[in-house]
């Protein structure tokens, strides 16, 4: 059987179906920081959104607003709940999970 050459398209569409979506990058954004900055203050909802807003904004920054708030509905919809007493950095390991499954 013959090979087919992948044509320009066919590696463009590989390369984008390849990298992360921005949902998933906001998610991952958001739990780099709250696992670095403060991982041990307990993780509330508010600390939660206020990280992930500003992730938003700098990763989503320049793009189409659709594009944009389809992407933050996208995140904010996976955001486990925060247990009580969870620290910020274990709440960043459930969080990268659950940007790993968006």
């Amino acid at each position: 059987m013959d090979r087919i050459d992948p044509t320009p398209l066919d590696e463009a569409l590989a390369r984008i179906l390849s990298e992360p979506s921005w949902a998933q990058q906001i998610l991952t954004a958001t739990a780099v920081t709250l696992a670095t900055e403060e991982p041990f203050l307990v993780a509330t909802t508010a600390d939660i959104d206020t990280v992930l807003t500003s992730v938003a904004e700098l990763l989503l920054s320049g793009l189409p607003d659709v594009v944009a708030d389809e992407a933050m509905e996208r995140a904010a919809s996976a955001l486990p709940m925060p247990g009580p007493r969870e620290t910020q950095s274990t709440y960043a390991l459930r969080l990268r999970a659950a940007a790993g499954a968006v």
